[in-house]
């Protein structure tokens, strides 16, 4: 089974898709792919067995992580690290028909002064729900 992983950097720079040993920590071993950009302020995943979006925030810049998803069947949503940097990852369980596909982002998000999203990365390809695999 397949997993992807996305990482957002403060700067938002482009997404470089590759495996990084060193940011392997915060989620399940096993999950072959991953995605970063520049400097890393937060990272968001998706499991496909149980349906799980995780976030996780990894800069130290008053900004909550944010993983955003959305079905190719009209569901959409986030699942938010709000916790403060390095307070452990948030997982959020969601029920997904197992026909369709998902694909996520991460974005940062000041919720104090709420003015959007800021250095989100690009959508993930669309992945397979039931798989994960794009």
């Amino acid at each position: 089974m397949k997993k992807i992983s996305i990482s957002l950097g403060a700067a938002g720079a482009g997404v470089l898709l590759m495996a990084v040993p060193a940011h392997a920590t915060w989620y399940p071993t096993g999950w072959p792919q991953h995605a970063y950009t520049s400097d890393n302020a937060g990272e968001g995943a998706f499991q496909a067995e149980g349906d799980w979006i995780m976030a996780n925030d990894i800069g130290e810049d008053h900004k909550s992580a944010v993983t955003r998803w959305e079905t190719n069947y009209g569901r959409e949503g986030e699942c938010k690290a709000t916790g403060g940097a390095f307070t452990g990852r948030e997982e959020c369980n969601y029920n997904f028909d197992e026909d369709y596909k998902v694909r996520i982002k991460v974005c940062l998000r000041n919720y104090s002064n709420d003015i959007g999203w800021e250095n989100c990365s690009t959508w993930t390809p669309w992945l397979s729900i039931a798989t994960g695999n794009a």
